[in-house]
């Protein structure tokens, strides 16, 4: 799904692309990934661990500065261009790329990902308190969940 959404919007803006000038359009990108970036990490801050506010505060961000640049490009000298309203979004879902890469990466060093790494940790202290062990009788309910409840009220 994500790869159709970005095909479909490569191919509208090769499309709009003839007729922009190129430096034109790197620059649009270039303040969309800086602008995105900076809203990326802003929400991701605000909302830890959050990826759907990382993306909308990225691309969010640098569709507001690119809406923003035209209404005044627009009104001082009355040409309003989609097109680098595009190149500007473009630059936030760049820059919401990298930083799910980025924090995904992070959550997963700092062991704070949601998949767990399979590893155990023994806790090698001795003054921990002691470890429940259930007791479990061979002529009980036959339901496990019970036998674990009870044994752990009768302890």
């Amino acid at each position: 799904m994500k790869f159709k959404f970005f095909l479909l919007f490569f191919c509208l803006n090769l499309s709009v692309s003839f007729g922009q000038d190129f430096n034109n359009a790197a620059k649009h990108v270039g303040a969309g990934v800086v602008i995105g970036g900076v809203g990326g990490y802003a929400a991701n801050k605000i909302f830890p661990g959050q990826r759907g506010w990382t993306w909308a505060g990225a691309v969010g961000s640098s569709l507001a500065a690119g809406l923003a640049k035209e209404t005044y490009d627009k009104s001082n000298s009355g040409l309003w261009q989609t097109d680098d309203v595009l190149y500007t979004t473009l630059g936030g879902v760049i820059s919401g790329l990298a930083l799910e890469l980025l924090f995904k990466n992070t959550y997963r060093r700092n062991g704070r990902s949601e998949k767990g790494c399979g590893c155990l940790v023994a806790d090698g202290s001795n003054n921990a308190t002691p470890i429940f062990m259930p007791v479990v009788t061979e002529k009980g309910s036959g339901d496990i969940q019970s036998q674990i409840q009870v044994s752990f009220f009768l302890e």
